[in-house]
């Protein structure tokens, strides 16, 4: 539904795409998405929700700006346009799952920050609080 924002609580899997999401996952989402049967790709009519959304999502996943991706792609017809706006979003959220899968490799790390994390928060929070009770005159 082209009104409707993606949402990662959505129950359907399929209303968005997922930064893990495999590059097949996400081909498979991208050409199962709800499209329109007018002729070319535009943006900002009202009666052509999704082909607004996925136009936007191609111009982000590129980094082009909105007039070279309607020179690129205001022609195209969606069988054209769904593949190669699924190749944008795998390579644009590659970086990202290269990164989460070597984060996740490696659990002892993420221990070591999450403790790191732990002890300055309390840290922070013992000075606050003595400085709370320093303030009402509470002594130690």
């Amino acid at each position: 539904d082209g009104t409707a924002k993606m949402s990662k609580s959505a129950e359907n899997d399929m209303s968005r795409i997922n930064l893990t999401d495999s590059a097949d996952a996400i081909r498979n989402k991208v050409k199962r998405c709800k499209t329109d049967t007018f002729e070319g790709l535009e943006w900002g009519n009202q009666e052509r929700p999704e082909c607004t959304n996925l136009l936007t999502l191609y111009m982000l996943a590129t980094g082009q700006p909105k007039d070279a991706v309607l020179a690129e792609c205001g022609s195209m017809r969606w069988g054209d346009f769904k593949p190669k706006l699924a190749d944008a979003l795998v390579e644009h959220l590659r970086p990202i799952q290269t990164k989460y899968a070597d984060l996740m490799s490696d659990p002892a790390y993420i221990d070591g920050v999450l403790a790191q994390g732990a002890h300055t928060a309390n840290e922070t929070a013992t000075r606050t609080l003595d400085a709370v009770k320093d303030a009402m005159g509470f002594v130690p």
